[in-house]
Order: C-alpha cells, then structure tokens, then sequence
C-alpha cells in the first residue's frame, strides 16, 4: 500500500505532465495560426472536379545532323522559297510556316526533286494529283508550292467538321502523305481498339496497325506504311515548331 508521501509525489507527477501537454498544444495552435495549410480550391456550384486538361504533347527531339541541316537550309535555300510558301498561306489560310514545313519533309527544299516513286518537286506531287490540281510544270514552285498547299486544304476539308484544329490539321498532313482512305482505315481501327478517332494522338499510335495483317485485313483497304506517315506528320510538326521560333515575319521599312 502507497504512502501518503509516495501518492502526493504521484499527484505531483500527473499535474506536472498534465500542463506539458496544455502547453504543447497552446504552441502547436499558434503555430498552426502563423503557418496556416493552404485552403483546397472551392469547385464552382454542380461541379465536382476541375476540368480535364489535355497534357502536352511530347516530341521526340530531331537527329542533330537533321536539325543541323534544316537550320543550314532555312538560311540557304528557304529565302527563294519563302515568296511562293506566303503566296500559297494566303491563298488557303493555312499557316506558311506548316506549308514550308511539309515541303521540306518532302524534297528538303529542292525544287527538282524526284522520289523512286515518282513524285516531283517541292512538295512532291505525284503525276495524278499534279494534274487535278491543274499544274502545267511540276519543277516551278511557285506552282508545285501553291498545288500541295491547295491539296494538303482539300483533305483538310475532307476531314470530319466536328474534328477541331490542331488535330484536323494533323490528321490532314497524315492523309496528304497516305491518302484519305488509308487514315479512314486507321481511324476505324482506332475506334475499334476503343480510342477516339477524332484525336490524332490516339489516331498516330494506331497508324503502325495498317501494317500488320492482323488488323489490314480486317479494313477496307489493306496494307499500308502507317509507321512512316506517323513520323512524316511528326518531323513536319518538329520543323514547323523551328520555324515558328527561328524565322521572323518580313519586316518592311518604311521611308
């Protein structure tokens, strides 16, 4: 049994502890009062999250010989090709910079240019589309510049209205390099594999599947290169980005 000495000492103890921790939270409170937590955002009234952003797009970074190259030529050969490529951007209303841009991933800016395909010029036309699009010289760039830029529009416009820019445009320059009917076939399989087919991040991871029997053969028009068109809208993306950030708009002195 306890002693009276030893049960006061006990009291003593308690009372002693007892305050600490009063004290403790006295200090933990004035210190919550200075440093408050930050307040949480309040959603607007019948929401219940922020709106979904679309995350960047991350590009892979140009081969530095290519970059080294394309910034050589936008001093050297872009200058006699400029005229034609602003002519043309007035003309469609497509931005001049995209234009020059797809011409370089075509000829690398050379308008005598033929590929083993047998597409000529700038922006490399074919016999056929030359033709509809009323070309008299292929090898003249002012007129191969202005008939690409005018079928880079048509499919533009042969794209779904719903479809907004940046992605409609993309989603043309694919179809400028594959064909209209080849990016329909992708985007079915796109839609197949439940993306969407209205976005061309999701349209561009499926392209590649154009080559792969097991998903050609299940759409109209079978094999196709889709892994090369998906970098073709990719470098066009890249070099327009320099141009964009490089190459100042003319500035015209005044007398």
């Amino acid at each position: 049994m306890q002693s009276a000495k030893g049960r006061k000492f006990l009291t003593n103890r308690r009372a002693i502890l007892a305050l600490g921790i009063a004290a403790l939270g006295a200090s933990l409170g004035v210190l919550a009062a200075e440093h408050p937590t930050p307040a949480k955002p309040t959603p607007k009234p019948g929401t219940t999250k922020p709106p979904a952003t679309r995350p960047p797009v991350q590009r892979a970074r140009l081969p530095k010989r290519l970059a080294a190259d394309f910034r050589t030529h936008i001093e050297t050969r872009l200058p006699h090709l400029r005229p034609s490529f602003e002519a043309a951007g007035r003309d469609t209303g497509l931005n001049w910079r995209m234009l020059a841009a797809l011409g370089y991933q075509e000829s690398r800016w050379r308008p005598a240019a033929v590929s083993p395909r047998g597409a000529q010029g700038v922006m490399m036309l074919m016999s056929l589309t030359a033709t509809k699009m009323g070309v008299k010289n292929v090898f003249s760039p002012d007129e191969n510049i202005m008939a690409g830029s005018r079928y880079l529009l048509h499919m533009k416009e042969r794209i779904p209205k719903r479809i907004r820019d940046p992605d409609r445009t993309l989603l043309a320059m694919a179809a400028y390099n594959i064909g209209i009917g080849h990016l329909e076939d992708a985007r079915i399989i796109t839609q197949m594999r439940k993306k969407n087919p209205d976005v061309w991040a999701d349209v561009r991871a499926n392209l590649p599947r154009l080559s792969d029997p097991v998903w050609y053969k299940r759409v109209k028009r079978g094999y196709a290169n889709g892994r090369e068109t998906a970098q073709f809208v990719e470098r066009v993306s890249q070099f327009a980005a320099i141009l964009e950030s490089s190459v100042p708009d003319t500035v015209v002195a005044r007398d």
